[in-house]
């Protein structure tokens, strides 16, 4: 059974790329029937960020990423969590130097330091220079014996080539000379990536590493270290890296911000999800959006591609605007309210619309309706606020352009009073009504065009020039509200 896991480190809110890694894991474990494990690696206590796994957490969620073992589910390995393990790491690591495999480094920082710059300025290459690995037995127990800190060390190969093989990039080879005796327990006994990283794999049964292209150079080291243990390694994927249109490494000029910054700015996560994983992977043809469940049929380790992927905004806004338009009115509604609701975005709710928004998204009815009007214009759920406006405030905010064009028109007083006589007495009026109506008041006016009508309608009862189909809207005005605003307008056409 392929066993996959996603291993962030709670030293921060995951951001883009960080999140495909996660949602690449997932999507091949649901193709294949396997296992998607969340294990934080929480030894980096120095960096730890309070509130990070929690944002790790509610991300994967967002993005619909369900996880079969880990935090606040358990599973068959628990605890995933690396803090609570230390005991194993230092088993291991005991083990290891009874293999000689490893051994114990009492060098300090300062030593380190000196080493460094006698190397820097020799130009030399730099690295430990495995001193205490020659070190003589009876000295090293000595100086546990006097309580000497001390770190342990992976003893690498002097010679030869450690290859590996990588399901992007095939057959991968390095010189062993040039890698460095990585510490794998510190001198505090807690153990760094490197030992809790292989350990877990093995431990938790995975099959499959899919990271980041990063993570490379270090996993030489790894195969050693599996080889030291007796372990069979996983296949390795590693996943090239996410740049900016410009070609530069992504950054937050790009758009590379926490993921849960999208939810706060209107994005939907499916279609945070879906943009992302075609970062780097193809599903074969011209798919691009698609749902969860079609990436999950789609996926496969082939279709991830070796060269950088390309992060543009625009292209998430346009994606993020066909999911909207894909979602059911109710399913619509759903979101819109949710969003408005729960946003903490300040910008955006201390915008003026927010409070009539949120007050007239209480009638489900009238609020879906209005909703999906705009449906089609929008890109993201923060723009219905603005777009869906004039639907719930009592007197609407008119463009001083659109005014001084459409009410100055000699015939505009006289339309507006029209269309009031005309819907004197109404309760409900359908589109079909709306569309007579002004048909009916271009041939009362004695107008050449419809557009003489419309246009002057459209900016007395929204206040702008653009927006959904005019006979739609008024149908969903109703009479009472077209006739507020009309009587509005008649007053701001002043006299004849």
């Amino acid at each position: 059974m392929v066993r996959v896991r996603y291993a962030p480190s709670p030293t921060g809110s995951p951001h883009v790329g960080n999140i495909r890694t996660a949602l690449f894991n997932f999507l091949l474990a649901r193709k294949e029937g396997g296992k998607f494990i969340v294990r934080i690696e929480d030894t980096d206590r120095a960096r730890a960020v309070e509130g990070a796994l929690e944002d790790i957490l509610e991300s994967l969620r967002w993005l619909g990423i369900e996880w079969d073992e880990g935090p606040e589910v358990g599973g068959p390995h628990a605890p995933y969590f690396q803090s609570e393990r230390l005991s194993t790491y230092r088993e291991i690591a005991d083990d290891l130097i009874a293999k000689g495999k490893a051994y114990r480094c009492f060098c300090t920082p300062e030593e380190l330091e000196k080493m460094r710059e006698y190397q820097r300025i020799n130009k030399l290459p730099t690295g430990y220079n495995r001193r205490c690995r020659e070190r003589d037995p009876s000295e090293a127990e000595s100086l546990i014996a006097a309580g000497t800190p001390f770190v342990v060390r992976l003893a690498m190969p002097l010679d030869g080539k450690i290859a590996f093989s990588d399901s992007i990039r095939g057959r991968v080879e390095y010189d062993a000379a040039l890698i460095d005796d990585q510490v794998l327990l510190k001198a505090d006994g807690w153990p760094t990536y490197h030992l809790a990283n292989v350990v877990d794999d093995h431990r938790e049964e995975i099959t499959h590493v899919i990271r980041g292209e990063e993570w490379i150079s270090s996993t030489p080291k790894h195969i050693v270290l599996y080889d030291a243990l007796g372990w069979t390694p996983p296949i390795f994927v590693h996943v090239p890296v996410i740049k900016g249109p410009d070609g530069s490494k992504l950054s937050k000029r790009h758009g590379d911000t926490r993921c849960l910054d999208y939810r706060e700015k209107g994005y939907l996560g499916a279609a945070v999800a879906n943009y992302i994983a075609l970062i780097g992977w193809s599903p074969g043809g011209d798919r691009e959006v698609m749902s969860l469940e079609e990436m999950q049929d789609a996926f496969s380790l082939h279709g991830l591609q070796p060269s950088p992927g390309v992060f543009d905004i625009t292209k998430l806004q346009w994606m993020n605007g066909v999911h909207l338009r894909n979602l059911s009115p109710d399913e619509l509604y759903d979101s819109v309210k949710a969003f408005h609701e729960t946003s903490q975005d300040e910008e955006y709710i201390k915008k003026p619309c927010h409070r009539s928004f949120l007050k007239g998204l209480q009638d489900r009815e009238y609020a879906t309706r209005a909703l999906v009007l705009e449906q089609e214009r929008v890109k993201l759920l923060s723009d219905f606020c603005e777009a869906c406006e004039f639907f719930f405030v009592n007197e609407v905010s008119i463009d001083p352009d659109a005014a001084a064009k459409w009410f100055g028109q000699p015939h505009a007083k006289s339309l507006y009073e029209f269309l009031l006589s005309e819907l004197s007495g109404r309760n409900a009026i359908s589109v079909e009504d709306c569309d007579a109506l002004i048909g009916k008041a271009v041939q009362q006016l004695g107008l050449e065009k419809r557009a003489q009508a419309i246009h002057p309608t459209r900016v007395a009862l929204t206040g702008k020039t653009f927006g959904p189909g005019l006979f739609e809207l008024m149908s969903l005005l109703g009479s009472s509200r077209m006739s507020a605003r009309l009587n509005r307008a008649i007053e701001l056409t002043g006299p004849r």
